[in-house]
Parts: structure tokens; C-alpha cells; sequence
């Protein structure tokens, strides 16, 4: 047996033993804190019920278990969750995925087969997810197309977090934490009556830290590859010129709600949220160089690309990556923030309605991510996003009878994004760098006052590219539940929904001095090479007379993507309109009080879309048509012995048109990612999920996921841009097996006070971040161990907690991603240590 997986016994056992010794003071005592199998009372299908008694396959946490647990952010889920996994897509954006449905499109406006909701209230795109875990009562994990009841693209899933609500009485509380790499952490919040009718609470957080937990290959003086050069330089115009760190954290969020309740029959809600993050992105661990080039290859590299010193791929450091040592500022600056009403309105006595309207706005203003992950400016990325969303649901729910309950509602959404990356890209092989003495052959004729020393960019050394996306979305839906007999439900729900979507875009030439982004060039910026606008000039010039069309010409600064078909460099403009119906037929036999069996036949659409990303050629513009997911789901959930919950499924998912992102091999820039259908595809899984009160006071939990991934007919680029038949291949960032092991002990100490021990490990088995299986993009295996330590008077207002994460400082990432030259891993975090302090007055 491996070490990692005998780990997770070597934490349970002990407690296991000791417990029986304790039983007898445990029962003295009335627990408070900890984990326990009571019911979670869950809103998944739109109205108050036990998750133990829907058809449908939930995992639920309490916000204090979040808490405990260390799921600071909806990309920890995975920790609690098996089935559902995270990825960095680079440049700043989340890929979620659950059960092996997702999305790898890394702009960050891509929308997600995940949808994320807040309150029923929808994120449409998963970066703005970022601040949702905060002043949390509990988030409900939906697996399985959601399409009926939530739409929104939800193939693989939803994740609803439901926050706490006002209270008529005055309340407040607060939460301190500080952790390794000079880390503090707050939350707050303030709750109470501010009339008889009206309530309102109030929720701010702040994480912020003194320290980076990368640190630079080259730059650091505790780095393998330590080159002596200075680390710091705070006199320089750039505050951290040079500087040996990254991973700075500065993050705030807040929600501010109000509940009235204008009569007995009518309750509004309003709230109003956001969030900001300035942190330092994370760096690229870089393990492999590889030119881009597809001409010259290898001689193309600049020399001081062509001779970094990659990081040894059995590293088991974490914390190694690197960035540019030139003067510019890595630095997120991204802002979100929402508002919405909530009507709730008991029209009779058997029928209420329902509105939620909100809208909201993220903004990336300039973030700027080390992308290449060398400390040279090979690839560089600034981002500038605006993305405005519209959202409004009218729904009536109510009871014919007692045996029949109904919902109907129409839906409208609106989205309207502009994004646009700004490339620096000084020695990227596919520009053709040229340097002296030792550059190219040819080109060393010139004085050398024409090219410098360091080398220049042959073609250009700053490119961009962006578009704009409308989508207006409108929907109808119905829900039924029909208790046949006293055992035995039916639910069915459908879905119409017809969605239009308009896009422009292209890759443009970029002028050093133009905005956006000349307020972050590195100091002595300039122009060079010919320019990317009067290359693709010449290439129109060559290509479109044998296209039958005269050339045309790309202004600086301006569009220079060529017209599949024309030839001439402008800019794209589609449109795509499609329509589907998604539906779910569920059939449940509460056989017991406490246990029931369920089949689920449903199906889920995602819409089409355009991709955002680096083009040569407008086909690569060409939008994936919407994907069906068809889904068959036998499931379980059991209590057994009045101490255990048994939840288990196993499914069965028919996927047509599956939105894959492969290549396209550009005759000049090599493979650049191009957006495709797979015809057909599949996964047929099976989960568990067990909870265990043996004992007073102490609990444990097994839940696990394996998957079994293929796509059956699709045909496209791999890795290198290169035709490949993908049948037979599993999906990517989707491995077989995935398990988490928790246990949480409490146990009373002198009388009035309370002893916790928490242990969890979860595990996750390897995957491929390419669709081709390339070993290039091999994800290893992990195991993950975190343990806690808690005190707390019995029935007082404090807590405190010592604790660990990634206890074991095991290596692991969730990426491994090819940006152009290079090929590297985004890690994980190391092992952190921590500290934290509850208050919570009675």
C-alpha cells in the first residue's frame, strides 16, 4: 500500500481507540461544536426539504464547517467534494468540473458547465466566484445536469451558497486568523432589527499578507538555480523592481442585505455585495522549454529562453516558479460587485410568487499575469475585462393538493462582456527574436546599433487580442411533484430556452505608447521589429489575389486577423442563435422514514459560444455550437442504525457536441487553441458518501467518486496543432478515482470546556490537462492532509483553533499548460500553519 493512501487510518485509527475510554464523560456533555449527520435542511429544488429526501445527489456543509474545514473560496471544494475538481486556466481564471463535465476555455469571461449561484441568485461566469464564500449559512453541491429549475448552462452542475440572513435581534461576531507567510485574516458581521418589520446585516472580509509564497528559480537566494543576481531593488520606479517573491495576497469582500417584511404575506429581500483582489498572481513552475516556432524551432529561441534553467520535473518544492526581472508590476487588479431584490409574495394560501432581479459588473482593469513563467519577458499578459450581466425570474409555486405540488416561471438574462489581453512578448520565438552575436546568421550583417545586444523582436514585441459578447437568454420552465401513493413520487420539470449571442473580435497590433496598458510598460518600453500590422499586410498582399479578392491592409494598432475566405486582415463579427428544451423525469420510493431508492432520466444543455482567444485566421473565431448532456442516474440514501447516512448513485451521461478546446496549426505561429464540437462522448460514474456518529462527540465520514471518461468520435488538433483522432481518449482534468476521509472529535475538558480534534484527507488520482493524453501535460496524483486543533468554553462565545494545511507539504498542481515557449505546472500551496479566534456573543 502506498504511504499517502495508509495515511488517512494512521489519522482515524487513534481516535477510533480512544473514544470508547471517553464515551462516558462525553455524555455528560451537550455538544455544541463539531460535525454531526443531522439533516440538512436545503433549497436545491427551489423550496425548503430535507437533502436526505430528494431525488437527487447533494453533498451539503454548513458554513462553520466550511470554516473549519479551511474552504475559504469555491475552488477549495474539491478538498470536500470528490467529483468536483478545480484547474487554473492561466491568466487568473477558474475551470470547474464535476463529475467530468467542464469547460477549458481560459478567457476570463468563459462560462462554465458549473453554475455558481448566490442565494438562487446566478454568477454566469466562474472568475466571479472568487468573493462568494463569505457570512455563509451552507452551500448545497448539485450533481447532474440542473438545467430545469437553474438553467444557466448547468450540465455538470450548480453550487448554491446560501448566506445567513438578518435577525431581529442585535447580533455580531468575528473571526481572526493569521497563518504562515504573514498572513491575517478577518470576518465580521453585525445583524439586528432596525424596525419592527425591517432587519439588515452586515459582512466584510479581508485577507492580507506581508510575504509571497513563490519564490523565483533564478532570484531567490534558497532557489536550486540561484544565479546571484539582487532580489530587491525598492528604489526603482516599480516598488518591487526585481523583487525574489510573489504570491502577496490582498483581498476584500462585503454583503449588506436587508429583509422587510411589509406584511404577513409579503417579504423583500435587497442585497448588495462585492468584492476586490489586488493579490500578486500566481507564477508558472516551468519544467520543459519548447519553441513555438514552427519553422526555425529550436533556433528560434532567444538565448536567455533557450538557456533558463527549467525546474527538475520530480521537484517536490511547491513554492519554485519565476517571472521577468524587468520592472513590471505583477499584480491582480480585479473588482466585482452585485445587487438584487428578492420578492416573496403569498398571493393565497396555496400559491406564492417569486421575483429575483439582479444585475451586477466585474472588472479586470489592467491585472498582469506572468504567463510565460521565465525570468525574461517571453510572454507576458495584461488584461483589461468589463463584463455586465442582467438577471430576472418571475416564478409561481404552489399546491394542488397534498399530494401535488407545482412550479412555473419565465427567466430573462442578459450578458455584455469586453475583454481585451495586451501580450508583451520581447523574445518569443514566434516573433523571430533576433540577438547579437549570437542571433541569426543572416540578420548579423546589421550595425550593431540597429539591434542591441540583448536581441529585439523581429516582428513585433506586443500583440493583443479581444472581443465583445452580447447574449440575451430567455426562458420558460415548469416543475411538478406528485406523490402517487405515500411512498412513491414523481417529479418532472422542463425547460425552453431561446438564446441569442453577438460577437466581434480580433488580434490586433499593439503600440507600446497606446492604451490600454502604457501606464504599466516596464521603464525604456519601445517598439520593435516590422510590426505585426504590416506583416499580415504582406501576407493578405500574397494571399488574396489567389482568393480572388484584393488585398488588404492592417493599420497599426489596428485588426489584423485574415478573413478565412477573403484573405484581408479586419474583424470578426458572428451571431449564433439556438434554442433547446432540457428537461429531468425523477421517480422516488420512500420505502422508510429515513431511506429511499431514486431514478433520474434527465437532460441539460450548454449554450454555444464564441472563444476569446490569440487568432491568426477568423475560422478559429467559428463558435461551438451548445452540447446535450443526456444523463440516466440510479441513487440511494439510507440512515442506518440511527447513526449512519449511506448516500450513493451510479450515472450514466451521454454527451453530443461536447465543447472541447484543442489546436489549430498556424503555417506562422504554430498551434494556437481553437474552440470545437466532439460528436459524441460519454462518462458513467458511480459515487458514496457515508457519515458516522459512533459516538457522542465524534464523527466520521468517507465519500468518494470514480469516473470513467471517453470520447467516442472527434476529430481535431492536438497539443502541437496536429490532426488527431481523440476516440478512446478520457477527458481531461477528469481522473478515475477521487476520495475524502474526515474525522472531527469533541470532547469535553474541566467541566465547562471543550477539546476538538479534525483531521481530513482527500485524495485525487492523476489526469492529463491535454485532450491527446500528451505526457507533456501529465498531472500526477496527491494527497492532501489538514488537522486541527480546537478549544472553546462548552456554552461560551469564543473559540480558538490551531491548524494545518497540506500538513504533510506534499507536492502537487492542478495545470500543466504550454504558454508558447514554455511548458509548466501551476502548484499547489505548501504546507501552512495557522491560528484562528472566534467570537460570537450570546
Amino acid at each position: 500500500m502506498r504511504p499517502d493512501k495508509a495515511l488517512p487510518l494512521a489519522l482515524i485509527l487513534p481516535l477510533v481507540s480512544v473514544a470508547p475510554v471517553l464515551e462516558a464523560q462525553e455524555e455528560k456533555a451537550t455538544r455544541k461544536r463539531g460535525l454531526t449527520i443531522e439533516e440538512v435542511m436545503v433549497t436545491a429544488q427551489k423550496r425548503e426539504e430535507g437533502a436526505d429526501h430528494i431525488p437527487l445527489a447533494i453533498s451539503t456543509y454548513q458554513g462553520e464547517d466550511l470554516q473549519a474545514l479551511g474552504v475559504t473560496d469555491t475552488r477549495d471544494l474539491g478538498k470536500l467534494v470528490p467529483g468536483f475538481s478545480y484547474a487554473d486556466g492561466g491568466f487568473n481564471t477558474p475551470i470547474y468540473t464535476l463529475r467530468g463535465v467542464g469547460f477549458n476555455e481560459n478567457s476570463q469571461t468563459a462560462s462554465s458547465t458549473v453554475g455558481v449561484y448566490v442565494n438562487e441568485f446566478n454568477l454566469p461566469f466562474p472568475i466571479m466566484s472568487k468573493g462568494s464564500n463569505l457570512d455563509i449559512e451552507r452551500v448545497e453541491v448539485l450533481k447532474g445536469p440542473q438545467g430545469t429549475l437553474y438553467g444557466r448552462n448547468t450540465t455538470g452542475g450548480a453550487i448554491n451558497y446560501i448566506t445567513k440572513r438578518p435577525t431581529a435581534e442585535f447580533s455580531y461576531g468575528l473571526d481572526l486568523s493569521y497563518s504562515s507567510y504573514d498572513t491575517l485574516e478577518f470576518e465580521g458581521f453585525v445583524s439586528g432589527g432596525l424596525t419592527d418589520t425591517l432587519s439588515g446585516r452586515l459582512a466584510y472580509t479581508r485577507i492580507e499578507s506581508g510575504e509571497g509564497w513563490q519564490k523565483s528559480n533564478t532570484r531567490h537566494p534558497d532557489s536550486p538555480n540561484y544565479n546571484g543576481k539582487t532580489g530587491r531593488d525598492l528604489g526603482a520606479p516599480y516598488g518591487r523592481y526585481g523583487y525574489d517573491e510573489l504570491g502577496q495576497i490582498e483581498k476584500d469582500a462585503f454583503r449588506g442585505t436587508l429583509e422587510w417584511e411589509a406584511s404577513k404575506n409579503i417579504l423583500l429581500t435587497w442585497h448588495v455585495d462585492g468584492w476586490s483582489d489586488k493579490s500578486e498572481p500566481q507564477a508558472l513552475q516551468v519544467t520543459d522549454i519548447e519553441s513555438q516556432n514552427v519553422i526555425l524551432g529550436a533556433a528560434a529561441l532567444h538565448p536567455n529562453v533557450a538557456n533558463y534553467p527549467t525546474v527538475d520535473k520530480n521537484t517536490d518544492d511547491n513554492t519554485l516558479a519565476d517571472w521577468p526581472n524587468n520592472g513590471l508590476n505583477f499584480r491582480l487588479n480585479d473588482s466585482f460587485y452585485s445587487t438584487g431584490v428578492r420578492l416573496e409574495w403569498g398571493l393565497t394560501e396555496d400559491v406564492d410568487m417569486f421575483l429575483l432581479a439582479s444585475m451586477g459588473e466585474f472588472e479586470a482593469d489592467g491585472s498582469f499575469i506572468p504567463q510565460s513563467g521565465v525570468d525574461t519577458e517571453n510572454t507576458e499578459r495584461n488584461t483589461f475585462a468589463t463584463t455586465d450581466f442582467y438577471n430576472i425570474e418571475l416564478r409561481f409555486a404552489g399546491s394542488a393538493s397534498s399530494d401535488l405540488f407545482w412550479q412555473f416561471g419565465l427567466s430573462y438574462s442578459e450578458d455584455d462582456v469586453h475583454e481585451f489581453q495586451r501580450l508583451h512578448h520581447e523574445n518569443v520565438s514566434i516573433i523571430f527574436p533576433v540577438g547579437l552575436p549570437s542571433g541569426f546568421p543572416i540578420l548579423s550583417v546589421l550595425p550593431i546599433d540597429i539591434i542591441p545586444p540583448d536581441g529585439m523582436a523581429g516582428l513585433d514585441n506586443r500583440s493583443g487580442f479581444g472581443g465583445d459578447q452580447l447574449s440575451e437568454t430567455a426562458a420558460v420552465f415548469g416543475h411538478v411533484e406528485w406523490n402517487i401513493v405515500d411512498e412513491l413520487k414523481l417529479t418532472v420539470g422542463a425547460r425552453y430556452t431561446d438564446e441569442v449571442r453577438d460577437f466581434n473580435g480580433c488580434s490586433q497590433d499593439v503600440n507600446v505608447e497606446d492604451e490600454p496598458g502604457a501606464d504599466q510598460e516596464r521603464p525604456g518600453a519601445t517598439n520593435e521589429g516590422i510590426g505585426l500590422n504590416n506583416a499580415f499586410s504582406a501576407i493578405s498582399a500574397l494571399q488574396s489575389p489567389l482568393a480572388g479578392y484584393a488585398p488588404g491592409t492592417a493599420e497599426r494598432g489596428g485588426c489584423f486577423t485574415l478573413n478565412s475566405e477573403t484573405r484581408q486582415p479586419g474583424r470578426y463579427y458572428g451571431q449564433l442563435k439556438e434554442d433547446n428544451i432540457s428537461g429531468r423525469v425523477a421517480l422516488d420510493w420512500q420505502f422508510d422514514e429515513d431511506a429511499m431508492v431514486y431514478l433520474s432520466l434527465s437532460r441539460g444543455y450548454k449554450s454555444g459560444s464564441f472563444p476569446l482567444i490569440n487568432i491568426s485566421d477568423s475560422s478559429q473565431f467559428e463558435p461551438a455550437t451548445q452540447e446535450r448532456l443526456d444523463a440516466i442516474e440510479i441513487g440511494a440514501k439510507l440512515k442506518l442504525m440511527d447513526t449512519m447516512q449511506l448516500n450513493a448513485a451510479v450515472f450514466d451521461y451521454d454527451y453530443k457536441d461536447k465543447q472541447l478546446r484543442t489546436n489549430f496549426a498556424d503555417p506562422i505561429f504554430g498551434a494556437l487553441p481553437i474552440l470545437r464540437n466532439a460528436p459524441k462522448s460519454k462518462v458513467v460514474g458511480a459515487e458514496l458518501d457515508l457519515k458516522w456518529n459512533p459516538l457522542n462527540g465524534l464523527f466520521l465520514a468517507f465519500s468518494a467518486s470514480y469516473l470513467d471518461t471517453e470520447v467516442i468520435e472527434f476529430v481535431s488538433g492536438d497539443s502541437d496543432g496536429n490532426e488527431f483522432d481523440f476516440a478512446g481518449k478520457p477527458f481531461n482534468y477528469s481522473p478515475e478515482l477521487e476520495y475524502v476521509f474526515i474525522v472531527d472529535y469533541v470532547m469535553p475538558v474541566f467541566d465547562d470546556y471543550e477539546l476538538s480534534f479534525g483531521a481530513d484527507y482527500s485524495y485525487r488520482a492523476e489526469t492529463n490537462s491535454s485532450l491527446e493524453q500528451d505526457q507533456r501535460f501529465y498531472i500526477a496524483d496527491y494527497g492532501l492532509v489538514n488537522a486541527r486543533i480546537g478549544f472553546a468554553p462548552a456554552e461560551g462565545p469564543w473559540s480558538v483553533s490551531l491548524w494545518s494545511r497540506n500538513l504533510t507539504d506534499e507536492y502537487y498542481y492542478n495545470n500543466v499548460t504550454n504558454q508558447l515557449d514554455t511548458i509548466g505546472r501551476y502548484t499547489g500551496m505548501p504546507v501552512t500553519y495557522g491560528l484562528s479566534f472566534s467570537w460570537r456573543p450570546q
